[in-house]
Formats: C-alpha cells, sequence, structure tokens
C-alpha cells in the first residue's frame, strides 16, 4: 500500500539504494555511499499509488556492511542526547532526542509512536528499513527516554503502533510479518503472517477488540484486514478487506479509509460491518493518507490532490455530524500523519520534496487558521508519525534523518513538558 513502494537497488548485489519505512518516510534510509551511489532516491511510504521519489544527495564512501541473518539484533551505539532546536522551528517544536543503532553505516529511524497515557508513550523502528534489518523500542515513562527488549528472532522494521491503555500497546512490521503486544510488563508476538504480505496499519480499542489492516496494493500483497477479540483472529472480507488506517471511538464507531488507484474512499463500522461513507466533493480527486474521529461529529480526513501527484496540495476534510467542509493548505507536501491538537484544531505531518526531503508539520487551529514549521535537519529528514499527549496540546513525534554515514532516529516534542534522555 506504500507509495512509491520502493527505490531500487544499487548495483553488485548490495543493499538497496534506498528503504521504505511502512506508513513513514524513511528518513534514515541511507546506508552506505557502496550502497548508495550518487542521486540516489529516500522514499516515501502512504497510500496505493505509486509515485515519483525525491532525489537526495549522495553520501561519503564506506565500505558496505555484510549482512548474513534474517533477524539484526541491534543495541544503541551511543546514548541519546538532548538535540539543538530544528533550524526554522520556532520554540514550539524541538528535537530532544535522537539515537544510532548498530554500525556507523546503519540506517535508524523511528516510525511510529503511541501515547497510552500523559506520562506514558512509545516510540519504534529500526535499523535499515526495507533490507536485512531489526525492529527498536523505546518508553518513556515520565523522566526517560529508555530501550524496551522485543522478543528474540524478529527481524524487518516496526512500522506502526496503537494503544488503548498503559497494559494494551500493539505495534506491528509491514514487512516483517508479525504484530507485538504490550501487556504493561513485557512484549511478546500476537500474531505472525507470511513475510512480504504487507499490514498497514493497527488500531487498538481494547484487549478484547484489535483491528490489523493490510490491504493489497500495487504488485504488493497485502495481509487482510484480522479483528482479534481476545481468544482468536477472525478475517474481514468484504469492503473491510480494502482498508488501510483507521480511527476509533468505540468498538462500535470506527471510521477508516481506503487506498487504490482512484484515491481511496471513507468508510465507517457501526457493529456489524463496514459501509461506505459518502463524502461529496470534499476529497473529489485526493489520494487519502489518514483519518482521526474525535466524536461522532468531528471526523477529520487528511490526502493530496491531484492524486497522481508527487506531492500535491495538502486537503482537509471535516465531518461535523451534517456534512463535508474541505480546506487546502498552502504550497505543496505530501501529508502521512493526522492528529488532534488537544484545543479543537489538527496537526497534519507532511513531508516535501526539493533538493532533499524534509518535514513539514502543518497545523490548522479550531478557527480555521493555518501554519506551518519547515523542519530542516541533516541531509534529508522526516517527522513521521505523531501523537497527542493525553490531557495536554503537547505533542510527540518520531522520524529521523539523513547522516553522511548513515541515519539517525529522532524524537521530536511539541509544547512544554519535561523531557530526557536515555542514561
Amino acid at each position: 500500500m506504500n507509495r512509491p513502494r520502493r527505490a531500487g537497488s544499487a548495483s553488485g548485489g548490495t543493499l538497496s539504494a534506498a528503504a521504505v519505512v511502512s506508513g513513514a518516510v524513511a528518513a534514515a534510509a541511507a546506508v552506505s555511499a557502496a550502497v548508495v551511489p550518487a542521486g540516489a532516491v529516500l522514499a516515501a511510504a502512504g497510500p496505493a499509488a505509486l509515485r515519483p521519489v525525491a532525489r537526495v544527495p549522495a553520501v561519503s564512501s564506506r565500505p558496505a556492511i555484510a549482512l548474513t541473518t534474517s533477524a539484526v539484533t541491534i543495541s544503541a551505539a551511543t546514548a541519546s542526547v538532548s538535540a539543538p532546536r530544528p533550524a526554522g522551528a520556532p520554540a514550539g517544536w524541538r528535537m530532544v532526542s535522537t539515537d544510532h543503532y548498530g554500525s556507523a553505516s546503519n540506517a535508524s529511524g523511528y516510525s511510529a509512536v503511541a501515547t497510552p497515557g500523559k506520562n506514558d508513550a512509545w516510540v519504534f523502528g529500526g535499523t535499515n528499513p526495507g533490507e536485512a534489518s531489526g525492529p527498536t523500542a523505546q518508553h518513556w515513562t515520565g523522566h526517560r527516554w529508555q530501550a524496551v527488549a522485543l522478543p528474540r528472532g524478529l527481524g524487518s522494521f516496526i512500522s506502526g503502533a496503537s494503544a488503548s491503555s498503559p497494559g494494551n500497546v500493539w505495534a506491528i512490521s509491514s514487512f516483517g510479518g508479525y504484530a507485538l503486544r504490550w501487556d504493561g510488563i513485557s512484549w511478546s508476538v500476537a500474531r505472525r503472517w507470511r513475510q512480504g504480505a504487507e499490514a498497514t496499519s493497527v488500531t487498538a480499542i481494547s484487549p478484547t477488540d484489535v483491528w490489523l489492516f493490510g490491504a493489497p496494493g500495487h504488485g504488493q500483497q497485502g495481509a487482510g484486514t484480522w479483528h482479534f477479540d481476545g481468544h482468536s483472529w477472525i478475517r474481514i472480507t468484504g469492503r473491510g478487506s480494502a482498508i488501510y488506517r483507521a480511527s476509533a471511538l468505540s468498538g462500535h464507531a470506527i471510521w477508516a479509509i481506503t487506498a487504490d488507484a482512484r484515491g481511496g474512499s471513507v468508510e465507517h463500522w457501526a457493529g456489524h460491518g463496514w459501509d461506505r461513507v459518502r463524502t461529496g466533493s470534499a476529497l473529489a480527486g485526493t489520494e487519502l493518507d489518514d483519518v482521526l474521529a474525535g466524536s461522532p461529529d468531528s471526523v477529520w480526513v487528511v490526502g493530496d490532490s491531484p492524486a497522481s501527484a508527487e506531492d500535491g496540495r495538502v486537503v482537509l476534510a471535516h465531518w461535523n455530524g451534517r456534512t463535508w467542509r474541505r480546506t487546502e493548505a498552502r504550497g505543496r507536501a505530501m501529508p502521512r500523519r493526522l492528529v488532534a491538537d488537544g484545543h479543537g484544531g489538527v496537526w497534519v505531518a507532511a513531508v516535501t520534496f526539493g533538493a532533499q526531503t524534509e518535514s513539514r508539520l502543518l497545523h490548522l487551529s479550531r478557527s480555521g487558521r493555518w501554519t506551518q514549521v519547515d523542519i530542516a535537519r541533516g541531509l534529508g529528514n522526516a517527522v513521521s508519525d505523531l501523537a497527542l499527549i493525553p490531557g495536554t496540546t503537547s505533542l510527540w513525534g518520531s522520524g529521523g534523518f539523513l547522516t553522511k554515514a548513515g541515519g539517525d532516529a529522532a524524537i521530536w516534542l511539541y509544547g512544554t513538558g519535561r523531557t530526557g534522555a536515555h542514561r
């Protein structure tokens, strides 16, 4: 379901020139100059349609690292450190932690963030997305970020996460073929499927109500749509099989989007089946990227238009319980994720494609005013996911940035609040 799916391969049988993180931009997608030739591409992931990819500068020469095992064990090479405020960002957004995993030439990145509580947050990612790689998880307990062990033998990259409480956190690997669950004490493998069948998102409503989505994309088999009732997994057919991402108000009120070559559709679950929602002209010609349900009378959908563009206009459509209303941000960017701002508005994490890929954080206030923050960091960067800290107007952001050697994972914070580094 990702767009574009893959950036192509370097010569000589080495790792691919740039790796794709499901649901995020592979901001740390360069592994070495022997692997990443001049003009290599940095790919952005998203819904089904394949799009042109942006060019990024070549990195300095380093020998290629041979990876011979399917599951790569990774550990932090250096402690996480506080970083200066990103160039161009006001005091509201700041990078508070960076990490690098494994060898210097590895591409490290965080692609998902979940906030089950005010003083409880998780970021997930790994190394070398799309290639021989290993997943990682970091946990915020109100004072510091610290690494948490995942089950042994896992490969690939964690690409999505959802949490309904501190004791019910889920994470998935789009191409690794597994879903993980945190029960408040430890992580375990909750489900496996054939590697290469893509999972696009997970939505956790309660320990006995979890949805896994994996609609097929261009040339890529999907993992399918599955529902977990606390005991067993049930495969969903029909309209639900095409769902890409969802946002739940309850087990009987779930809003979702599909992604296809024509842009996708909005779907709704009322407890018995998935039904298409008519949106009129609000999302005409728009490639759908994310959905956010705040209440029965406040649902947001973000996408970009035209659907066939590399980076078009960011489109937001809002349902007020009676009608859909469309609004567009200025400039051109590709939206990735959508999150509430805690005050009636929304934030959109997007990327722009120029000389290099960079993050653009767009904010639409409750009064309808657009503002934006462009983040410049490294040789290209992406804030791949955002999560509102419950009970506040502050947010955590996950992502990463390219370096001359490879790439580093990064955590951003918006608003006030205590931050911490690994000890």
